[in-house]
């Protein structure tokens, strides 16, 4: 909240009218949007907009422009450290170099190629897709699947090598196929022919184990994202929502906050009554011992 008072008067000024509205971009993060926060941009015209999920290395400029320099910087002080012996870093050190670091890196360049690099200001969509992972898959034949000897001989007429790293299973079991194909024909010993044909089959089975493992890997992390979303109330509210400086969200927040806080004091109410109890147990049993001391006196 200090933050948004401090975004408000600094861009108050700059606005040509008391009825413009200000734009301010943010992070999805729960923990920076709450109900306090989005009531004060409701009543002081500001729009919040949140920022597409796991997009900060490409939206955010300050993941963009200035955190890679200060970082690279403040390593580049910190190894003289390390070439000289030292194992651990004491925190004055730390502020220090990190003090000469930001110097280097924070400053109006890196600031404006942030915004720059990121396609917000200017605004260039096309800078941003063009740093999206280009997902395709490359297309294999039903043809090549159902007839496994004649992509062989499709194979041996051209280079066997692997071309990418890890291979997609299809084309792993192909490549090995003409490879072995290929190995048939040579004058090699019979046993180097049966050791290569070991490591082909062991090398289609990790594979086959690595894809199985991966899709198992994915259902969890599915399963796990599912019971974390439903946990949070904030999560659900803010699912799918871009500008969130609006009387619905305001209320649903509000809503989720006293919920969270109400389930937070009934908690700490039953621990407090644990604690007077194991209080009352250790001063009744502290009274049964000086009891038995003084029948022992007499």
């Amino acid at each position: 909240m200090h933050w948004i008072h401090h975004f408000d008067t600094q861009t108050k000024s700059l606005l040509s009218s008391p009825d413009d509205y200000r734009l301010l971009l943010c992070d999805g993060h729960d923990s920076h949007i709450s109900a306090a926060l989005v009531g004060y941009t409701i009543q002081h015209h500001i729009v919040l907009v949140l920022l597409p999920p796991h997009s900060s290395h490409l939206l955010q400029p300050l993941d963009v422009g200035i955190f890679g320099p200060l970082k690279t910087a403040l390593a580049y002080r910190q190894t003289q450290l390390f070439r000289s012996g030292v194992r651990r870093i004491e925190k004055a050190e730390w502020v220090e170099d990190f003090i000469a670091a930001r110097e280097n890196a924070i400053n109006e360049k890196n600031v404006l190629s942030g915004w720059r690099g990121s396609g917000l200001f200017p605004e260039n969509l096309h800078r941003m897709l063009h740093q999206l992972p280009d997902d395709t898959i490359s297309a294999v034949s039903l043809h090549d699947i159902s007839t496994p000897s004649n992509t062989t001989s499709q194979d041996t007429s051209t280079p066997f090598f692997l071309s990418s790293s890890p291979p997609e299973p299809l084309t792993l079991c192909s490549k090995n196929q003409a490879f072995l194909g290929s190995l048939a024909s040579t004058n090699i010993e019979t046993e180097y022919k049966i050791h290569m044909r070991r490591l082909s089959g062991i090398a289609e089975r990790l594979q086959t184990e690595v894809t199985i493992l991966q899709k198992e890997l994915r259902e969890v992390k599915e399963i796990h994202a599912k019971r974390k979303e439903r946990a949070s109330g904030k999560r659900v509210i803010l699912k799918g929502k871009v500008v969130v400086s609006t009387e619905e969200v305001h209320n649903a927040l509000k809503e989720a906050e006293k919920a969270t806080a109400a389930k937070k004091k009934k908690g700490t109410g039953r621990k407090r009554r644990k604690v007077i109890s194991e209080s009352e147990e250790e001063r009744s049993s502290l009274r049964d011992v000086d009891e038995r001391q003084d029948l022992d006196e007499l």
